[in-house]
């Protein structure tokens, strides 16, 4: 079975710049593989029930014999709740053996997703600096708001006093001392608001240049990230079109051999197709089926089997299946 659903390609973002959104820019997603390889070894013909062990787990494959064990009972439970008929049996030394075997493949996938995992995080990070700078920059565009507002306040305030100065001067009205005092009290408050205003300017100016300094930074780490994306996602699309799991035989032996998994929904996915091959099936044109020849984005996260593989097992084994719900993956694309 080849595979590169779990190679999933990280977003790419677009540089803050002048106050633009940070948004995904229309990443790549996976597609259909680019290759398929040859027909996988198929048991001749299906007897039922296929007896199966768990015979290896590799220590450094990351996965421990419980988890491995659990993904086993749910790729054979995949199978048989389409159907009536015993379709496995584990017997412990006997049937088919299950290994989980560590070698580059798992190392590299495994590199790989520690990468993408560091990604993620760093775009968590960038998203929350991203927020905090916009709350910061919508507050300075709201007190400069207030800042313009005021300042015309204090020239409609000038203006009011420089009449009462004109008429002062023209002689209109009482000039007298208490007059005068207020006139001059009000050109004192004047003069102290404008330096008020003045300060404030100057304090809005500072806070400016600072989320300017701070947007130029955020778009630094958004040109590092997407240099190591962009890495990523190479690195992600030169690991296609290698077996992640083979079904042997070899004489009397059976084996069933999965090289690369990094968790337990992959794993579980890989042992369905396996296990299937061990029935007799072989590979289906549908895409979205478990029996597909490749792992793409059409059937990863599958827990159930689709209309293919059912019709597959029904002729294979010669055995009545009924749909057990929707046959679309039970997790979102």
């Amino acid at each position: 079975m080849t595979g590169r659903w779990w190679l999933p390609l990280v977003v790419v973002l677009v540089a803050i710049g002048g106050w633009r959104e940070l948004v995904e820019e229309g990443a790549e997603q996976p597609g259909n593989p680019v290759t398929t390889l040859a027909e996988h070894p198929v048991a001749p013909g299906c007897r039922l029930p296929v007896s199966f062990h768990l015979d290896r787990v590799d220590a450094e494959f990351g996965l421990s014999e419980r988890e491995v064990r659990a993904a086993l009972r749910d790729a054979r439970g995949m199978w048989e709740e389409t159907t009536d008929a015993e379709l496995f049996r584990e017997e412990e030394g006997k049937g088919v053996a299950v290994r989980l075997v560590f070698d580059e493949r798992q190392a590299a996938a495994l590199r790989r997703d520690q990468a993408r995992t560091g990604l993620e995080e760093l775009y968590a990070e960038i998203e929350r600096r991203r927020e905090r700078l916009d709350h910061a920059r919508s507050a300075l565009e709201a007190d400069i708001r207030r800042h313009d507002e005021n300042r015309q306040e204090l020239a409609e305030r000038q203006a009011a006093h420089q009449r009462d100065v004109a008429s002062w001067n023209a002689g209109e009205g009482r000039r007298t001392e208490a007059r005068r005092a207020r006139l001059e009290r009000e050109a004192e408050a004047i003069e102290r608001q404008r330096r008020e205003l003045n300060h404030r300017a100057e304090r809005l100016g500072e806070r400016r240049d600072e989320l300017e300094d701070r947007r130029a930074e955020l778009d630094a780490a958004i040109a590092d990230y997407n240099a190591r994306a962009d890495g990523h996602n190479e690195r992600s699309r030169e690991a296609s079109g290698f077996n992640v799991g083979l079904y042997e035989r070899s004489g009397e032996g059976r084996s069933i051999t999965v090289y690369q998994a990094t968790d337990r929904e992959q794993l579980t996915l890989v042992l369905a197709h396996e296990l299937g091959h061990a029935l007799g099936i072989g590979h289906v044109a549908d895409p979205a089926a478990v029996m597909h020849a490749s792992l793409g984005a059409e059937n990863a996260g599958r827990e159930r089997l689709a209309e293919a593989d059912r019709r597959a097992l029904e002729q294979a084994c010669d055995v009545t299946t009924e749909s057990t719900g929707p046959t679309g993956p039970a997790r979102g694309q």
